[in-house]
């Protein structure tokens, strides 16, 4: 029941729109932040040699080339991270209007530098665009594009600017002028308000400000202690950079007791014993992660974020995971800094560790920074014990998160299935699933990253449906995809289109081909006879002619002539495709059979008969569902039997799913037959059962023996 309303409260969070952008910018941070982490971490490497040596290489230019890096990514990170937002919830708003958005972004910018602007001197810190301003560019990037949409949506005609021209873009830009002035006005006087009233020059101020009048009630040290390890993982678990917040309380309430022998709780121990791996403690979340997850996805991530992690740059693994805006983290992130400085204030106590008085560099990973802090091997062995525990308490956490992962995957799944059929009702549509911001675009990137493993894995499964002749003997076997995502098989098409769309179709219909060559070599040597397998291609493989050389090689270096077929299937018309008639009767010379898949009596199909060397022709499935309703249909099927008898080709019938239908189709002459009357496509294995029984219940010799 729990488990339940948390799935739903999580997903409906998932859902609402500024939720959703504040969350997508976050991840678009991902790149900005493992570049900088990077250059913060070869910056800073605690190792003294390496030091000396970056300080000094090149007269000091690599160190400063460092410096610029980071300056340009983590430095303005929160400008990066307001852009990312406003333009993500400005989509929503207007519909991908990318006008609109990109103006949006521009007020979002522009309210930005009012709120972090000293107002009365007009200046701007360039501090204030890294990590530190983070709550800020989440607030600003929302309410800013929130209010320039309500103004561009309900300001009155007659307020707003319109100019002539024929340009479309310009008259859409002069109309959005009165809105953005109208925002920027608003931010403006929040400002002065904020100054005048308040006596601070920005919102961080406020923060800060806020933060210590906390404390100046909390009576001793171990109070103020967890109370800042719970403030400053609070402040991140809303994307806000809580150790930049909670700076000027660091400073005022343990900074100074770095240095005194009789104060357990100092600046050095909460950083080397509260926040082991950084806020959160996520060093913690990395090793369980890494011993108890089950998701590729995320091990992936732990393994990537690793080296920064060690070093206390926990960045990645914050915005990647994401922590993030996660309910379900949020009780671990509070709960582990506050179990470690509890573990490492127990064993000071108690006399166990040292009192800490040394400042260890942060950078200086776990337990290294514990022997170093307290000059004890004993202050290593805490550390160990702190990251044991912590990880133990981030465990069913991490196993909680990837199953409500795995449901939302579930219900998202669903939704891409739901768009995908009504994609196929109006093909017109035409959606690219992989371009789309919205949980249908995420799944689908996510079963694309999954379909490219399988196929470097070779993990493709194909399955084989039966053709049967009027005798009830197996006269050959179609070849099929039957892809499974996370245990869910998915409709072929679909994972067609994904792959189209992600640029990895060709690999694709390779492996296919590859697996259906060897198992058609198996096939013979299992029956004792050749079994026709056929494979479905695009016009676009059957145009290509190295995808006509590599089929003639692995049907020629398996034995396989006369035995192979392939299905090109009528999705374009056959006069875009100048090669086709030309590799078809390669393959026909080659001893590679070739089939129309999908033919009906209209013009496209009846082009491709024209000059081209095709041995079968298989109706189309809707035409062969009407023949027992239709008698046109039946007159259609009948006149493209006849054809076949002219043309020399055979006719397979698809989708004969019963008796009546079956004996329907025989009194039109048509003589195979595919469908679940006989059997659903098997794997290889099955299909060599079903093939023997076959045979054996024949009443006549099969043909050739």
């Amino acid at each position: 029941m729990l488990y339940g309303k948390l799935l739903r409260f999580t997903y409906r969070l998932e859902r609402n729109p500024v939720f959703a952008s504040v969350k997508r910018g976050l991840l678009l941070l991902t790149p900005v932040l493992i570049v900088g982490a990077v250059a913060l971490m070869l910056r800073n490497l605690p190792i003294p040699g390496f030091q000396e040596w970056i300080t000094a290489a090149a007269g000091g230019a690599v160190y400063s080339t460092l410096g610029f890096i980071y300056d340009a990514t983590i430095g303005i990170m929160s400008l990066c991270l307001l852009c990312g937002i406003s333009y993500s919830y400005a989509a929503t708003i207007s519909g991908s209007d990318k006008t609109f958005c990109l103006v949006a972004v521009m007020a979002s910018l522009g309210s930005f530098f009012i709120l972090f602007s000293a107002q009365s001197s007009g200046v701007f810190e360039f501090a204030s665009l890294g990590a530190v301003s983070m709550f800020g560019a989440i607030l600003c990037s929302v309410t800013a594009t929130a209010l320039f949409g309500a103004f561009s949506r309900y300001l009155p005609a007659r307020l707003r600017s319109y100019s002539a021209g024929m340009d479309v873009q310009f008259r859409v830009s002069v109309s959005l002028i009165v809105p953005l002035c109208l925002c920027l006005l608003v931010f403006a006087l929040a400002g002065l308000a904020m100054e005048q009233f308040l006596g601070v020059g920005s919102i961080n101020e406020l923060l800060s400000g806020g933060m210590m009048a906390l404390f100046q009630n909390v009576p001793n040290e171990l109070g103020k202690g967890v109370l800042f390890v719970v403030l400053t993982d609070l402040l991140w678990l809303f994307g806000i950079h809580g150790g930049n917040v909670m700076e000027p309380v660091a400073q005022a309430y343990f900074a100074t007791l770095d240095q005194n022998g009789s104060a357990i709780v100092c600046k050095s121990f909460v950083d080397n014993f509260a926040l082991i791996g950084g806020s959160g403690a996520t060093l913690c979340l990395l090793l369980a992660l890494l011993l108890f997850s089950r998701s590729h996805e995320n091990r992936r991530l732990a393994w990537c974020s690793l080296p920064f992690g060690v070093f206390n740059m926990n960045e990645p693994l914050v915005f990647g995971f994401p922590v993030i805006l996660n309910p379900i983290l949020f009780l671990p992130f509070l709960l582990v800094p506050v179990i470690s400085l509890l573990i490492g204030y127990a064993a000071t106590a108690c006399g166990f560790m040292p009192v800490v008085t040394t400042t260890v560099t942060w950078t200086t990973p776990a337990p290294l920074s514990g022997y170093a802090a307290t000059h004890s091997v004993n202050g290593a062995l805490v550390q160990a014990v702190i990251v044991a525990a912590g990880t133990a308490v981030y465990a069913p956490f991490v196993r909680l998160s990837e199953h409500m992962q795995q449901e939302r995957i579930r219900i998202d799944l669903e939704d891409l299935l739901r768009v995908f059929a009504e994609e196929s009702e109006l093909p017109a549509l035409g959606n690219q699933f992989l371009e789309r911001s919205d949980n249908v675009g995420a799944v689908a990137k996510v079963v694309v990253e999954q379909l490219s493993r399988d196929l470097r894995a070779g993990r493709i499964p194909v399955f084989y449906q039966p053709q049967v002749d009027e005798f009830g003997g197996v006269c050959g076997v179609e070849a099929l995809l039957r892809w499974r995502f996370r245990g869910k098989p998915l409709p072929p098409p679909l994972v067609i289109k994904l792959a189209r769309e992600a640029g990895i179709y060709g690999d694709l219909t390779d492996c296919i081909l590859d697996t259906a060559v060897a198992d058609s070599a198996r096939f013979r040597n299992a029956l004792g006879r050749p079994l026709m397998v056929s494979v479905n291609i695009s016009p676009y493989e059957a145009n290509d002619e190295a995808f006509v050389r590599k089929a003639v090689r692995l049907v020629e270096e398996a034995g396989l002539q006369n035995s192979f077929c392939l299905e090109v299937t009528e999705e374009a018309a056959l006069e875009r495709f100048g090669k086709i008639a030309e590799n078809l009767h390669n393959l026909f010379g080659h001893g590679i059979l070739a089939a129309i898949d999908d033919f009906s009596m209209g013009q496209t199909s009846l082009k491709y008969l024209q000059g081209s060397n095709f041995q079968f022709v298989k109706l189309d499935g809707a035409l062969v569902r009407q023949l027992l309703d239709s008698p046109r249909s039946q007159d259609i099927v009948r006149a493209i039997v006849g054809l076949g008898q002219d043309l020399n080709f055979q006719v397979v019938a698809e989708y004969v799913e019963s008796r009546e239908l079956r004996d329907l189709l025989l009194s039109l002459n048509c003589r195979i037959f595919q469908g679940y009357l006989y059997s659903p496509a098997v794997p290889p294995a099955e299909l060599v059962r079903f093939v023997l029984d076959r045979d054996s219940a024949r009443q006549r010799p099969v043909a050739g023996s």
